[in-house]
């Protein structure tokens, strides 16, 4: 009904439909739901060259081989030879190094971007470059041979400036600052859940379309995706956000370009009696996480790898098993993270006894002034906090998140332990299916991590955690790449999955060495301390 004249001002609690459909749809289409559907975008189009890649290289390496031996007679797949499959495990390497390579530079690039950018054309930059890429990685699968190798080997350079680290960079940096800080790391663990059901979704299309068309398809298919994602970021995705005044800013010098480093480093606190200690946590948090990525971040290639020299598995078959590798890990990052890490707060830190109080007095309270009304429905939800939180609420699950960081590294330990008595398919199938509930290591310490940091730092503490992943990613596919085709050459590459199993226990025991500032210790300059005693 129209108002008119004698219509009340102030409705009688009722809430128009219209109104109620507009906070809705503000919800659902808020800055922080775009960017998690720009996560599983760009995660679906990096994961549709993931498969084939690795069934292209063996391709290629087997050409490589019959060109200096004979042609291969007899029934059977004229590739599945011990020398080409080491081969292949060789070149995947280098590809896998080159890529982790290109990634360690892009995240101080990216980073540096994104401060004089902002994250909305940091993300187009990286999606436009990303798109360059796989086209070069077309012309490589044309040629083929020892030149489509080095194709693919040598563009992967072009991922210094735009590549899969930058992007995840952005999308981790903008996310962090729409939420409330003591959502962040189920926020963090959410985004990485996205990113993981794209990359699942990725796995079974490139796999298909591998098989059903012709090993090109895929590449060709990631390019065009590669420009939807370009022009939905220059779209949709939030421009920034409105720092607080008092917030210090960062510098966009030469100091902000490695500024990521100088936050892995050893800081002073100052406790209530005054004296000074130095803390490590920051540098044992990072050194933990460099050994769990080390010893699990080349299990995905790995059990591929394995299955297709020991069960050869093809492109579907392998495409299957890691879309429900990423596909459960998705579900398991979107759906049950955020509820472990808020139940597991609760269970490490007692319930609040605030809580029940607070919510009472908030039910009760009649508003009488005109600031103690509530804001109009029907604009878009607000998901940033108005107020800075209590440094009490920000702190609070601290605790429970590297708690949860060390079990992750058991529990990773322990199944790829199992996996490697694999003496059949379906075994390699249920490995995969059962690493990612493993998962949730990585977002659980980009919460710690931006927790222990000053607010003016966190982009540069969650640029130095994927900093850290990126050079364990460029040593491990390195490292075991060899150790894996070693083991191929001697007949027994099952003994990879024991190597990695110990390097996460490894892991494990140092993350035990990172003890957080006690509580009520406040961090200091350097310029502010006055005494100093080793902790």
């Amino acid at each position: 009904m129209a108002a008119d004249e004698t219509s009340p001002l102030l409705g009688n609690g009722a809430t128009p439909k219209t109104a109620k459909d507009a906070k809705t749809a503000g919800a659902v289409f808020g800055p922080a739901n775009r960017i998690l559907l720009a996560g599983f975008l760009m995660s679906f189009t990096l994961g549709i060259t993931q498969v084939p890649i690795i069934y292209v290289f063996r391709l290629m390496e087997c050409d490589v081989f019959y060109n200096h031996n004979p042609p291969f007679q007899g029934p059977g797949d004229r590739c599945h030879r011990r020398e080409i499959n080491a081969g292949t495990a060789t070149q995947v390497s280098i590809l896998g190094m080159s890529t982790s390579f290109s990634g360690v530079f892009n995240l101080f690039i990216c980073g540096y971007f994104i401060k004089i950018w902002g994250p909305r054309w940091a993300f187009v930059s990286q999606t436009a470059l990303l798109g360059l890429r796989v086209s070069t990685q077309v012309l490589g699968v044309t040629i083929g041979g020892r030149n489509g190798e080095l194709i693919f080997q040598i563009c992967q350079a072009i991922g210094i400036i735009g590549g899969p680290r930058g992007y995840q960079l952005v999308l981790n940096t903008a996310v962090s600052e729409l939420v409330a800080p003591k959502d962040r790391t189920a926020v963090f663990g959410r985004l990485q859940g996205s990113v993981m059901l794209g990359t699942a979704f990725g796995f079974l299309l490139g796999g298909v379309l591998g098989d059903v068309y012709n090993i090109r398809r895929p590449f060709e298919t990631a390019f065009f995706l590669y420009v939807a994602c370009t022009l939905y970021g220059a779209l949709f995705l939030p421009t920034g956000t409105n720092k607080p005044a008092n917030q210090k800013q960062t510098g966009k010098g030469i100091s902000a370009f490695f500024a990521p480093i100088k936050v892995i480093v050893p800081h002073k606190y100052r406790l209530e009696s005054g004296n000074v200690i130095k803390n490590y946590s920051l540098v044992f948090l990072a050194l933990g996480i460099f050994l769990g990525v080390f010893a699990s971040g080349y299990a995905p290639i790995l059990l591929q790898m394995y299955a297709t020299s020991e069960y050869n598995f093809g492109t579907t078959e392998n495409g299957y098993l890691m879309f429900g590798n990423s596909a459960i890990r998705g579900l398991f990052l979107l759906v049950m993270f955020p509820k472990i890490i808020s139940a597991g707060r609760v269970w490490f830190n007692g319930k609040s006894e605030s809580t029940e109080p607070r919510e009472h007095t908030s039910e009760s309270h009649i508003p009488i002034n005109p600031e103690d009304f509530e804001a109009v429905e029907g604009g878009e939800v607000p998901q940033e906090p108005v107020q800075a939180p209590d440094p009490d609420e920000e702190d609070s699950g601290t605790g429970f998140d590297l708690f949860f960081v060390r079990w992750s590294l058991v529990v990773d330990s322990l199944v790829t332990f199992f996996a490697g008595f694999s003496t059949d398919g379906w075994q390699v199938y249920l490995a995969g299916f059962l690493l990612p509930f493993a998962s949730g290591s990585a977002p659980a310490a980009k919460g710690v991590m931006t927790e222990l940091c000053p607010p003016h730092q966190r982009q540069d503490a969650i640029s130095a955690i994927t900093l850290v992943e990126s050079t364990a990613s460029l040593l491990t596919q390195g490292l075991f790449g060899i150790i894996f085709a070693a083991f191929s050459e001697m007949g027994t590459p099952s003994l990879t999955f024991f190597c990695n199993a110990g390097l996460a226990v490894f892991g494990f025991v140092v993350l035990f060495l990172a003890h957080l500032p006690p509580v009520d210790a406040k961090r200091i300059d350097e310029e502010d301390s006055e005494t100093e005693t080793e902790a």
